[in-house]
This record gives structure tokens, C-alpha cells and sequence, in this order.
């Protein structure tokens, strides 16, 4: 009996950024005369560990030469949306995602620019406002940056997180209640929050969000009790490939 031989897996580049399996990005038109940003875009479920993965990447590999930018700061403000119905947070229409692109695009091409702060107890953006420079690598991460069609054009590389749906759970419940780093998305306590999980998060992530596996250039899993695996695998990737 034969037995058939497995390929091994190989990372998945777009065209536009295939000089990076050679070792390093492609050149952004530098309008100014200033080197453009490359766009790292890094996705998952509500829970699955971007945000840690983002920072993880910003000190680790390039220190003070990269910028983090959360797409959550760019919720739009409450009065956008109708008073008789319960926002969905967790859809793309709910962002301000073409000033996103805008900003994303001024960052290739080696321009600053100003990004909103939003605060989720009042959900509305505060006055003033977040500058962020043209640094080697701009990293841009949420659960919907790459489910936004102009996000993810504007994508040199883009990471998803893969993380089983329990534990995606179990982790927001924690983060937003235990840690108190989040008022309750849903109203009415860890009931609403729970109610409004099944009704628009879970929902929202298969149509949105799994779907992305396809699309990203790298998949990492964070199942595991701590995050080092999934830390160590990307600082593997970024590192062999200097990105």
C-alpha cells in the first residue's frame, strides 16, 4: 500500500507583497520625500488576543519603530446610529472605516496623522485626539479590519488569530467583568452581556470574521492556557522573513 506524501505548508503572500519571501517589503511611493509605513493588519474574534499580539510585535521585534492603531477608536458616536434600535458593535458598518483608510493611506505615504479615541463607557469619540507618525511598521488590529474591503487593499501583511469559540468567551467575560477593562457592550449587566454575545458577536463572527482564515497571509492559534505559543510562532515568522 502507498502511502501519500504531505506537502509542507507554505505561508501564503499576496502578489503585491511577495518581496517579503525574499526578505523584505516592497517600496511605498514616497510622496514627500519620506519613507512610507507598512500596514501589518491583525484580526480574530472579540477575545483572541490581538491586541496582545500587536503589542508583542511593537516591543519586541521593533521597539520604538512601530506604531499600534486599534480599529475600536474609530467606533463611530452613538448619535450616528437610530435611538430605537440596540447598536451592533460588532458589524463594519458600525466603524468609521473610510477615515481609517484615509489615515492608513497617509501613513504609506509618510504623512501623520490624527486618530480618534473612543470612549466605550459614553461610546462616543472624545475631543481630543491620538497622533500617530509614519514609523517603519503600523500595525492595525481589530476583529473587523480585514472583513473592510479598503482595510484590507491597504494591507502589506495580515495575521489571524484563530481562537475555538468558548475560549473567545470565557476571555471576554473576564475582560470586560472580572478586569473591568470594558463597560458592558450589551447593557444589563453580565446577562445583557451574555445575551447580546448569542445575538449579534457569535453571529457577526461567522458571517464577518471566520470567514478570514482565507484571506489572511498567516493563521496563528491561541487556544492554549497562556500566549506564549502563539507569541513565540510569530516572533518565528516575523523574524525569518524581517518583516
Amino acid at each position: 500500500m502507498k502511502t501519500r506524501k504531505i506537502k509542507p505548508t507554505k505561508l501564503r503572500f499576496r502578489e503585491k507583497s511577495a518581496a517579503m519571501a525574499a526578505g523584505d517589503f516592497s517600496k511605498i511611493p514616497e510622496k514627500n520625500g519620506r519613507e512610507g509605513s507598512r500596514i501589518v493588519v491583525i484580526t480574530g474574534g472579540s477575545g483572541s488576543g490581538k491586541t496582545l499580539l500587536a503589542n508583542f510585535i511593537a516591543e519586541k521585534i521593533y521597539g520604538g519603530d512601530c506604531e499600534v492603531i486599534s480599529h475600536d477608536m474609530y467606533y463611530l458616536d452613538k448619535d450616528n446610529f437610530d435611538p430605537e434600535y440596540r447598536v451592533d458593535y460588532d458589524a463594519p458598518q458600525s466603524l468609521d472605516n473610510s477615515l481609517l483608510a484615509a489615515h492608513l493611506v497617509a501613513l504609506k505615504n509618510g504623512e501623520g496623522v490624527d486618530t480618534p479615541i473612543y470612549d466605550f463607557q459614553s461610546k462616543d469619540r472624545l475631543e481630543k485626539t491620538l497622533r500617530v507618525e509614519p514609523k517603519k511598521i503600523v500595525i492595525v488590529e481589530g476583529i473587523l479590519t480585514l472583513a473592510v474591503p479598503e482595510i484590507r487593499r491597504l494591507a502589506d501583511l495580515s495575521i489571524f488569530i484563530h481562537v475555538d469559540d468558548d475560549i473567545r468567551l470565557s476571555r471576554r467575560i473576564i475582560r470586560d467583568f472580572v478586569r473591568g477593562n470594558r463597560g458592558s457592550v450589551g447593557g444589563g449587566g453580565l446577562e445583557g452581556e451574555f445575551k447580546y454575545y448569542f445575538e449579534y458577536v457569535k453571529p457577526n463572527y461567522k458571517k464577518f470574521i471566520a470567514p478570514l482564515t482565507n484571506v489572511a497571509d498567516i493563521v496563528l492559534r491561541n487556544n492554549g492556557k497562556t500566549p506564549e505559543l502563539m507569541l513565540k510562532r510569530a516572533e518565528n515568522i516575523l523574524t525569518k522573513f524581517r518583516i
